[in-house]
């Protein structure tokens, strides 16, 4: 082999390889991204479940979630056991934050649904996943309702 043929074997070799990943590269970022949305979206669920089961509640007993930067506890009243139960949600792609400000590792928001269905007061919590993804979850307090913007 000559080194012209040996150059041209090598810089085929790294085209090839530098457009593969670039292929994982961009498989990576659609899978962050589909794991982001769903978790963000089973959050959401939880929460109008918590919501739904306060408002199923005969006593008179709030459903309470705290978030965390890297959590959410969700605490629900239950009758038979005369206690509240709780349900750990850790966060595998996503970060819960405040709205407004920076991003706080210490971050801690206490939700309480009445049995009437509405919320304690409302607040806007910014929910970051990897890379630049975001997403705001919002809390209306007179109507209880629970959104996720796009």
């Amino acid at each position: 082999m000559t080194l012209g043929e040996m150059l041209v074997v090598l810089v085929l070799i790294g085209l090839l390889s530098s457009g593969a990943a670039a292929v994982g590269t961009a498989g990576v970022r659609m899978a962050n991204r589909e794991s982001f949305e769903s978790e963000c979206g089973a959050l959401r669920d939880t929460l109008n479940d918590a919501r739904d089961r306060a408002l199923m509640q005969s006593a008179k007993r709030d459903a309470v979630v705290d978030f965390y930067s890297d959590m959410a506890v969700v605490k629900i009243w239950d009758d038979r056991k005369d206690q509240y139960t709780s349900q750990i949600i850790h966060f595998e792609k996503l970060t819960a934050s405040a709205a407004k400000g920076a991003a706080d590792p210490n971050y801690h928001y206490q939700v309480r649904f009445s049995a009437q269905g509405t919320i304690n007061k409302g607040q806007t919590i910014r929910l970051n996943g990897p890379g630049q993804l975001k997403k705001s979850l919002v809390l209306q307090p007179v109507t209880g309702r629970i959104w996720l913007s796009p």
